[in-house]
């Protein structure tokens, strides 16, 4: 679907669903903004049209940093497939030798991570059907996420906040079942 938006009265686009989530999630849109496409009739405020407001917050809801999400959706979109559904993002508290934080994305197919260094980011895939447990602790120094799989391979994430840290661990044992 084309969609075509009106701000600040000039149009722009056509954009697809995604490119307009990314596009809120990086204030270059904001959701009064109005969008067309056909079959619409007429011209409507984004937060009227797409279900913007719930994708956006479901991402967010343990305290993401926008920018983050936005980078890190924009990225697993490329690496999914047209059936694969991202779930949730979480990702590291910032940490002073990093540019940006280490990820989490879950999908209805795969846990994604995306670790961060100074040479770029890598993506580490792990299918559902391969993961044999994933765990996580709480500690005096911070958190992990630990997930183990049929190779007898531990991974590891540290530094979640909790309660994206608890997010992960409840959507991975939904996805495992």
């Amino acid at each position: 679907m084309e969609i075509f938006v009106s701000k600040e009265n000039q149009q722009h686009g056509p954009y697809d669903q995604d490119q307009l989530l990314s596009l809120l999630n990086e204030g270059h849109l904001s959701r009064r903004d109005l969008v067309y496409y056909e079959g619409l009739g007429e011209w409507k405020p984004l937060d009227e049209v797409f279900e913007v407001e719930e994708a956006l917050m479901h991402f967010m809801d343990e305290g993401q940093e926008p920018e983050v999400v936005a980078d890190v959706y924009q990225q697993a979109t490329q690496l999914i497939s047209s059936h694969e559904q991202i779930f949730y993002i979480a990702h590291q508290k910032r940490k002073l030798m990093k540019t940006k934080p280490d990820c989490v994305v879950v999908t209805n197919e795969r846990l994604i991570l995306i670790r961060q260094s100074l040479g770029g980011s890598r993506v580490e895939d792990h299918q559902w059907k391969d993961i044999i447990s994933v765990e996580m602790k709480e500690g005096l120094m911070g958190t992990t996420f630990s997930v183990l799989d049929r190779n007898d391979h531990i991974i590891q994430i540290d530094d979640l906040p909790k309660p994206q840290l608890e997010k992960v661990c409840q959507l991975a044992q939904e996805m495992r079942a």
